[in-house]
């Protein structure tokens, strides 16, 4: 159910998610269903595990998360918006992408004087 309504939360609000630690599975394809993510550096998100990878493919190709889903391989990708490495980064970058955000959905953002 959870996944239902965070794919409909996509067209109707901002949707925002902070990886801070590993996000396996469901957890991972939940953060994906937003429109942006933060993830902090020592947060992998991945659908599978690398070993069970390993076991499919019959051969160690992957030796950890982080090459599945860490955000050297996130952030390039798009998955990630932003990279950070710790919680108040991660909190200064949530308040920092909410104030893009208007504060009605028919509402314009906030616009500020130029020089």
């Amino acid at each position: 159910k959870i996944a239902g309504e965070t794919s409909k939360a996509y067209d109707e609000i901002f949707t925002l998610s902070y990886v801070t630690g590993r996000s396996v599975g469901i957890g991972a394809y939940l953060v994906r269903l937003g429109q942006r993510i933060i993830q902090m550096k020592q947060g992998p998100m991945l659908l599978t595990g690398y070993g069970a990878l390993n076991k499919l493919l019959g051969r160690e190709v992957y030796n950890s998360q982080d090459q599945l889903g860490g955000p050297q391989v996130m952030y390039p990708n798009g998955c990630t918006h932003e990279v950070v490495d710790d919680d108040q980064q991660g909190v200064a970058s949530i308040i920092q992408w909410l104030s893009f955000v208007p504060k009605t959905t028919d509402s314009l953002p906030a616009v500020r004087e130029s020089a």
